[in-house]
Formats: C-alpha cells, structure tokens, sequence
C-alpha cells in the first residue's frame, strides 16, 4: 500500500511539474505553444480538401495564410502582383515550375534568410509545391507569416494543378 501511494504522489508531482512548465513556455515564448489549429475547407468548385489553416498567432486567430484558387493565382500571374515561391527540393523546381517562380525549399528554409530579408514584406507572395499530396506549400506559407510577410497565400493545387491546366511553365535551375 505504502508503494501506491508514493506512485500516486509521483504521477501528481509530474503532472503538476509538466502543468507549471507548459504554462511558463506559454507566458516566455514569443509565439507561445500552439494550442488550437484550425481546419479550414479549400478547393475549387470540383473538391474541396481539408488543410489547416496557417495563422502567426498560437491561438489560431488573427490573419492566416488562406489558399489561393488557380483561377486567382493565374491572375496574379498575369498581373505580375505576386511573388511564386516553389517549396519543393531543387531536384524536382528544376525538372519543371511555374515561369519565374523562386526556389526556396522549405526544408532549406534558413539558408534563404539573407534573401528573404531583403524583400518588402508586404509584398503578396504564392507558395506551391507538388499539389494536394504535398503540405510543403503550406508550411513554408507558415514560416513566411511568423518571419513577418503580411500578404501570402499557399496554392494547394500546387505544381500539378498549374502544368495540367497548360500554364507557363519552364525547367532549369
């Protein structure tokens, strides 16, 4: 009996330790610890697919990386109003990608830092990757809001989506 109740204590005191420690990294962590993740419907009018959203702030409100249809994507193309930034390894942005579209591997986020700095950060930028099978898009749209971007969407219908509608595309590094 006198061992149960040192068990007892001992999960009580981890439990009250892990309490004390997640509130204090909460409170003394900048963006805190993420505590809700929202889930959000994206598509265009043939599928929708879940993803989460993508929000700076650890609560989930605030302003949040959102999909861009292809359709809006496409415009801002057209428009030269944004930025395309390809999320995926070096290895496939040079086997194809979107005409004039950047290479900054999500993997690799920190090697484009001294780039990314000099950009103006309200300037609207797309992220992309393979397509509905690749999440990379959306967490480079991520990175890009916490480093401090205001105006980024994530293109979930990514590369693929792009190519088969037969829009400009191009291969090389």
């Amino acid at each position: 009996m006198n061992q149960m109740n040192k068990l007892i204590k001992d999960i009580l005191t981890l439990i009250v330790v892990s309490t004390v420690l997640g509130i204090t990294a909460q409170a003394v962590l900048p963006n805190g610890i993420g505590l809700k993740t929202e889930v959000t419907m994206v598509g265009d009018d043939s599928a929708g697919v879940a993803v989460p959203a993508v929000s700076i702030n650890p609560n989930g409100d605030g302003e949040a990386a959102s999909n861009i249809s292809l359709r809006n994507a496409y415009s801002a193309f057209e428009n030269n109003t944004a930025l395309f930034f390809d999320a995926r390894s070096p290895e496939d942005f040079g086997l194809g990608h979107i005409k004039n579209a950047i290479n900054i591997p999500v993997h690799a986020f920190m090697d484009s830092l001294t780039y990314l700095e000099n950009l103006n950060f309200s300037r609207h930028i797309i992220t992309y990757c393979d397509g509905e099978d690749c999440n990379a898009s959306i967490d480079l749209a991520a990175d890009l809001k916490m480093m401090g971007f205001t105006d980024v969407n994530f293109f979930f219908g990514g590369w693929q989506e792009w190519r088969d509608a037969g829009y400009p595309i191009e291969s090389g590094p």
